[in-house]
């Protein structure tokens, strides 16, 4: 859990200060806004499925020491070119796929640990998980706040030592053994077997297309639509930006603990279906250009929803993964969760350069409205009681 929430509350610094550093000090359009978070995003569609073969063939912990150790350095990049006064978008965009790469593999690895820290309380354990992540995230978003103070070379500075401290966590983990032998079947069949499970399953396949709509619209909104929103409507910078994300993520922690406490929500489905139309509701208010306050005000409520909506989501798939291909079945999890990102980026971009950011909002309330409706009438998943409480008896 230290090693989770240091690397989350990296992960929550970049989410403000990679935009801020596009949009505010490079002044860069919304298209090249788009297409440089998607490329955050894009090398974990590609390489996420091979992360979850490698943490299901060898020992988890390795692979989070090594590759934190990794994604230590495209910072430390960041902060040559800064101090040398060369700093352009294309060095962004290399930094960022250097980040999604090693993401893809830290993801997996991680997903595949909790099970075994849990002790039979999967559920709970993964909704504390989240609660702590988002958590890590909104300090990260605080830190950042003070990028206009401080400058960003402090600000990377540490982003690199919390990558290294959560390299030094791995090392305090019980080293694990494999789950499969590493001279196991080919990739490719190993990973077209967890193909096979998840779009197999009653719970799985409308868990993972919900889940993947999820992140193309509302996550697009999230990473692309908001800084335009902050720098062209409310004309703020990297403080408004991290106060928009923050309350975002105070929402998910409230909801996360109310989860916890409460002993959890017995049809994880129809949750699911409601929490995502919740969400449709608040972010569709953001379009009337509230005053700032009001703005926030929705994004928190929208958070909550979300918090709902990533716990259940995570959880049906953590229940449902047979043991012996849980980081592969987590593996599309992240993909779901972070892989319809790449397209939404673009997505936003492009709509907010033809219609402008207030009217993108409908495009992205639009996504997930259509697809939660198809998925509640093609499948049983909001009739499905799924029943595992939240905090084992």
């Amino acid at each position: 859990m230290l090693g989770m929430a240091s690397f989350v509350i990296s992960m929550g610094l970049q989410m403000v200060l990679f935009p801020w550093l596009i949009v505010v000090e490079l002044n860069e359009s919304a298209q090249s806004l788009g297409f440089a978070q998607m490329s955050t995003q894009l090398p974990g569609l590609v390489l996420i499925m091979f992360g979850g073969l490698l943490a299901d063939r060898v020992d988890p912990r390795k692979i989070l020491i090594i590759v934190n150790c990794l994604i230590a350095i495209p910072p430390m990049m960041l902060v040559y070119f800064i101090a040398v006064e060369n700093l352009s978008y294309e060095i962004l965009v290399i930094y960022a796929l250097l980040v999604g790469a090693a993401t893809a593999f830290i993801q997996p690895a991680r997903d595949s640990l909790l099970s075994v820290i849990a002790r039979g309380e999967l559920q709970k354990t993964v909704t504390i998980s989240m609660g702590l992540g988002f958590g890590g995230q909104g300090l990260g978003f605080f830190i950042a706040s003070f990028a206009e103070l401080s400058g960003p070379i402090a600000l990377l500075l540490l982003q690199s030592s919390f990558f290294l401290f959560s390299a030094f966590a791995g090392l305090m983990l019980i080293p694990a053994s494999a789950k499969t032998p590493l001279v196991a079947s080919p990739a490719l069949r190993e990973i077209k077997a967890g193909f096979k499970i998840v779009f197999g399953s009653e719970h799985l396949r409308p868990t993972f297309i919900l889940l993947t709509f999820m992140s193309m619209f509302f996550g697009g909104a999230f990473m692309v639509l908001n800084p335009i929103i902050i720098r062209d409507i409310y004309g703020g910078g990297a403080q408004e930006i991290a106060m928009s994300f923050g309350v975002f993520m105070l929402g998910t922690v409230i909801i996360s603990i109310f989860l916890v406490a409460s002993g959890g929500i017995k049809n994880q489905g129809r949750a699911l279906l409601l929490a995502l139309s919740g969400g449709v509701i608040f972010l569709g208010s953001t379009s009337q250009h509230l005053p700032f306050m009001g703005y926030l005000s929705a994004l928190f409520c929208w958070g909550l929803c979300g918090g709902i909506a990533m716990s259940m989501g995570r959880s049906i798939m953590q229940i449902h993964a047979p043991e012996m291909y849980r980081a592969r079945v987590m593996a599309f999890f992240s993909i779901a969760n972070l892989g319809g990102m790449p397209i939404g980026a673009m997505i936003m971009g492009y709509s907010i350069s033809q219609i402008g950011a207030l009217n993108s909002i409908y495009v992205s309330v639009g996504g997930v409205a259509i697809a939660a409706i198809v998925v509640n009438f093609t499948s049983n998943i909001a009739t499905n009681n799924i029943n595992i409480p939240i905090i084992s008896k």
